[in-house]
């Protein structure tokens, strides 16, 4: 529950701050998703009325009013290019997953946003301490910058610490990797039976010894 009222309030604060931004700016929206085996990249890119036409001239390559797949895709490659992720201090390889690109008209009203979703392999699921860094350098003479990791997923997985700059153009995050729950208990499990076992068995066999000794005492013999 705690992690679902998270995620919502995230989700209203994010909308809440891309219907209220400057007509002449680009507002860039960057999630950071954490799992054990992997780091996710959500990108929301919403142009301001006044500087959709330059951002359309950048995605329309042929200038035909219209925008390609492979114009789409170029764009997204630059994207790419320009932002950057760092895994315990080490390059992480970002991928492009989905990408989502609203109509001309949509940019035009301001209402349309470009959404692109890369991921790339981390092993922040071994366990101890890991820090995951983000920076976004596209198109920074119109872009104004959010950043936001979202609360795991998992349990396995906890933020210990947030960072940006004052810009928001990147962001450090830093989280701890706990043991599996589940191998613990089962280990336990396996502890108690084995002291069960080691404390039972002596005295049942001790009970045995007795009850056979108190029924020859009455006279019974073995056959």
């Amino acid at each position: 529950m705690t992690r679902l009222a998270a995620g919502l309030l995230c989700v209203c604060a994010l909308r809440a701050t891309a219907a209220a931004h400057v007509l002449d700016e680009y507002l860039q929206v960057a999630q950071i998703a954490l799992s054990p085996d992997g780091v996710g990249v959500e990108l929301r890119l919403v142009p301001g009325v006044q500087v959709a036409d330059r951002i359309f001239a950048q995605l329309d390559l042929d200038h035909d009013g219209q925008l390609a797949p492979a114009e789409q895709q170029a764009y997204a490659q630059r994207v790419l290019q320009d932002v950057a992720l760092d895994v315990d201090g080490r390059r992480a390889t970002l991928a492009l997953t989905a990408a989502g690109f609203p109509s001309r008209g949509e940019l035009a009203d301001g209402v349309g946003a470009i959404r692109l979703t890369f991921s790339a392999p981390a092993a922040l699921g071994t366990p101890g301490d890991h820090r995951v860094e983000f920076r976004n350098r596209h198109l920074p003479e119109l872009g104004v910058y959010l950043a936001n990791v979202l609360v795991p997923d998992s349990d396995h997985i906890v933020v210990t610490r947030q960072q940006r700059d004052p810009w928001q153009r990147e962001l450090r995050v830093e989280c701890s990797a706990r043991r599996d729950a589940r191998g613990w208990v089962w280990w336990a499990g396996a502890w108690s039976f084995g002291v069960c076992l080691v404390v039972l068995l002596p005295w049942r066999s001790r009970r045995f010894t007795d009850a056979a000794a108190r029924w020859r005492a009455r006279g019974h013999r073995p056959s």
